[in-house]
């Protein structure tokens, strides 16, 4: 009896994650890694580090924000992961956040994300042990694209559908790898999953205040929104990796088909069928995860590289 009853309990709850999945906003990519490097780079303090967790993911707050006109979207990158690869924007963030608070705790994990010399930086610009000079996370979505994989390609699969430029095929490439990273991972530990929903649980009001410090008033309704969205989705996405790893591909392949669908529309295609872009996500995050066998070296080796970095420019509190 007690056994049926968990059985109903466990279906129900995977049916609102489905739910939830089907019509939540999307969710920004690679987050999972970016909260566990927050984990070995933070404070042992469990709500200093909770916030340190959520500041890492947050710069992606306005990542799939698609109306943005250019001006924003340059100002959003700017202040969040800053220009490569000497414009630090995202460095008002420390300098303005507040020692009061967790201001201070949010500046630090928001910090180590950056594209000019943070975790960023080691994914899309010089991996520190594979992809040197190119980016882990680009040589290895160059390679999603072009190998063959249990006879799925992805290049080809995307042409199929219309898609056959070669800057939309290869950002599409580099979600997808970087989901199926933050899958390997979570799989490898299985606690990142319970650490991304509590930081976005219990994330201070900070966030709010010091992002409008940054970016001025004029952002407050957008930030506000952005960051409520992102929220939300990070909920939803630790949850997601909280699960064993074949309903997690299944369910991140749905949202992955959303977003795609979103972003080729915003480039001014027509996008596929969203069952065409489930059918196809869930067939490259799976050829995606044949080549995370080092994605845990590379991470390990970009948390010294991180480490290293802030305490370079004396950043601590």
């Amino acid at each position: 009896m007690g056994g049926e009853k968990m059985k109903k309990t466990l279906s129900s709850f995977l049916g609102l994650i489905l739910f939830l999945s089907l019509v939540a906003p999307a969710f920004p990519w690679g987050s999972a890694t970016h909260a566990y490097i927050a984990t070995r780079i933070g404070r042992i303090l469990p709500f200093s580090n909770t916030n340190e967790i959520y500041g890492a993911m947050v710069p992606d707050l306005f990542n799939y924000v698609f109306n943005l006109n250019q001006d924003q979207m340059y100002w959003a990158r700017y202040y969040t992961h800053g220009i490569y690869t000497n414009q630090e924007g995202f460095m008002q963030v420390w300098s303005k956040a507040s020692w009061w608070g967790y201001q201070k705790s949010l500046a630090y994990g928001f910090i180590s994300h950056n594209d000019c010399w943070g975790a960023d930086s080691v994914a899309h610009h010089s991996g520190r042990i594979v992809g040197q000079n190119v980016g882990y996370v680009i040589l290895k979505s160059t390679e999603l694209l072009t190998k063959t994989i249990d006879g799925f390609n992805l290049s080809a699969s995307l042409s199929e559908l219309g898609v056959t430029d070669s800057d939309d095929q290869l950002e599409l490439a580099h979600n997808i790898f970087e989901v199926a990273g933050d899958i390997y991972l979570a799989q490898q530990h299985r606690f990142i999953g319970g650490r991304i929903i509590a930081a976005s649980l219990l994330r201070s009001d900070d966030i709010i205040t010091l992002l409008v410090k940054v970016f001025g008033s004029d952002w407050k309704s957008l930030i506000i929104t952005a960051e409520n969205d992102f929220r939300q989705n990070m909920i939803l996405y630790g949850t997601i990796l909280c699960l064993d790893q074949e309903t997690a591909i299944n369910l991140m392949a749905r949202q992955m088909a959303q977003l795609g669908i979103a972003y080729l529309k915003a480039r001014g295609h027509t996008p596929p069928s969203l069952e065409e872009a489930t059918i196809l996500a869930n067939k490259a995050i799976r050829a995606a995860l044949t080549l995370c066998s080092d994605y845990l070296t590379e991470v390990e080796a970009t948390i010294e590289w991180v480490k290293f970095n802030l305490r370079s420019r004396g950043i601590w509190y």
